[in-house]
C-alpha cells in the first residue's frame, strides 16, 4: 500500500515556501523596478538624441542656411556628419583642431572665426579642395647696428639695391651706399654717412685759417653737392666749437647734409680719452684700436673699414675698397692748439690732424638724417 504525505508534512512544506516567498519577493520586485527604470531612461535618452539630431538636420535643410553656432555645436555637426572639412581654406591649430577658415562639411559651407561658426550655404560648388595656408614667412628684421650698409637714393627718398648703388668719388646723385652712423634710439631717425666723397678733394680753408670754421666756399660746396636731394629732409640743426683756438658755429639750416665731427668719430670707436675741445695734433689715433699704433694691415681687417673706404691705398690699413687720389675727408672740427689744422678721417684708418689749406688730399663726405620709416 502506498503512503502519502501527512497533514503535518504538508503544513511544514507550505510554511517553508511561505518563508522563502517572504524573503525573495522584495528582491525580485527591486530587480524588476530597476530594469523598468533603466529601460525608461534609455528610451528617453534615445528620444532626446533623436530629437537633437532632427533639429540640427532640420536647421541645415533648405536652399540657403544662415545662422551662428557655438563651437560645441560645430563639433557636433562634424561628428554627426562623420567627416572632416573636405573643401575650403582652413587654418589648423597646433592640436590638430580647426582654428579658423571657410570650409565645407558634407556639402554645407561653414565660415568659422575661431569662436562662432556661420553656416552660409548648403552647397560647396564654388569651393576647391580643402587647403591649409602656409604660415607666412616673417620678414627678417633689418639690421640697424652702427656701420650697417643702407642702399638709398637721396633724390627720391627711396631705398635701392646694392647692384644699383654707385660708390665712386664725386658721385652725388642716384642710388648710393650709406652706413648707419647713429640710430638715434630716442627718436625715429637715422644718421647715415656716405661711403665715398661727393667732392673728392676740397680745401677746408684755403688760406690756412681754422679759427672761424670751414670756409664759406667749403660749406657752399657741401650745400651744392647735396642740393638735389629732395628725398632728404632739410636740416634745422647747427654745430658749435669753442676750443680756445677756434670759436665758431656752422648753421646747417637750409642744408640737406652736414659733416661728421671729430668727437663723433671718437665716440664711434669708443675712444674716451679724446676730446675735440682739448685734444691737440698729437692726439691722433687709429680707429681700430684708439692708439697711435697701426694694427690693421690687410683688406677688411679694420672694424671701422666702412668709415674710410674709397680712400687711396686704404686696403693696406684695413678698409674694404680703395680709391686712388683721395686721402680722406674732413670733419667739421678745428684742431685745438693751432690756427691752421683741422681733424680728418684718413686713408690710414685713423683720425688725424691735417693742414686746412690742403687742396689735393681731403674731400667732402656728407652725413644725412632721414626717418627710420624711409628704410
Amino acid at each position: 500500500m502506498k503512503k502519502g504525505f501527512t497533514l503535518i508534512e504538508l503544513l511544514a512544506v507550505i510554511i517553508i515556501l511561505a518563508v522563502i516567498a517572504l524573503i525573495a519577493t522584495p528582491m525580485i520586485l527591486g530587480i524588476i523596478k530597476t530594469a523598468k527604470e533603466g529601460s525608461a531612461e534609455a528610451s528617453a535618452l534615445g528620444y532626446i538624441d533623436s530629437l537633437e539630431k532632427s533639429i540640427v538636420l532640420s536647421t541645415m535643410s533648405g536652399t540657403t542656411i544662415t545662422g551662428e553656432y557655438n563651437v560645441s555645436d560645430l563639433s557636433d555637426i562634424v561628428k554627426m556628419k562623420g567627416e572632416a572639412p573636405t573643401k575650403g581654406n582652413v587654418i589648423i591649430a597646433s592640436n590638430g583642431e580647426i582654428n579658423s577658415g571657410t570650409f565645407c562639411i558634407n556639402n554645407y559651407k561653414v565660415s568659422y572665426d575661431g569662436s562662432k561658426a556661420n553656416v552660409v550655404a548648403n552647397n560647396c560648388d564654388d569651393m576647391t579642395e580643402v587647403t591649409t595656408p602656409e604660415t607666412p614667412e616673417i620678414p627678417e628684421t633689418p639690421s640697424y647696428e652702427i656701420g650697417s650698409a643702407i642702399y638709398f637714393n637721396p633724390e627720391t627718398g627711396l631705398t635701392c639695391t646694392a647692384g644699383e648703388a654707385v660708390s665712386i668719388n664725386d658721385t652725388k646723385t642716384g642710388c648710393m651706399k650709406w652706413h648707419i652712423l647713429n640710430n638715434n634710439e630716442s627718436n625715429d631717425t637715422f644718421d647715415l654717412i656716405l661711403d665715398h666723397n661727393t667732392t673728392a678733394k676740397f680745401a677746408w680753408y684755403p688760406t690756412a685759417v681754422n679759427t672761424t670754421g670751414p670756409s664759406t666756399t667749403f660749406l657752399e660746396r657741401l650745400k651744392s653737392d647735396t642740393s638735389s636731394w629732395a628725398g632728404v629732409p632739410t636740416r634745422t640743426d647747427s654745430y658749435s666749437l669753442s676750443n680756445g683756438s677756434s670759436t665758431y658755429t656752422i648753421n646747417y639750416s637750409t642744408y640737406k647734409a652736414r659733416l661728421i665731427t671729430a668727437q663723433e668719430v671718437a665716440k664711434l670707436t669708443g675712444n674716451s680719452s679724446f676730446n675735440e675741445v682739448t685734444s691737440g695734433k698729437t692726439s691722433y689715433f687709429f680707429l681700430n684700436n684708439n692708439t697711435a699704433t697701426q694694427t690693421a694691415f690687410t683688406p677688411g681687417a679694420s672694424t671701422y673699414a666702412w668709415l674710410f673706404d674709397y680712400t687711396s691705398d686704404c686696403t693696406s690699413a684695413g678698409c674694404n675698397t680703395a680709391y686712388a687720389y683721395t686721402t680722406g675727408y674732413w670733419t667739421a672740427t678745428a684742431t685745438f692748439g693751432t690756427t691752421d689744422y683741422g681733424w680728418g678721417v684718413t686713408s690710414l684708418g685713423g683720425l688725424g690732424s691735417i693742414s686746412v689749406s690742403y687742396t689735393s688730399m681731403f674731400g667732402i663726405r656728407p652725413v644725412i638724417t632721414i626717418p627710420k620709416s624711409s628704410i
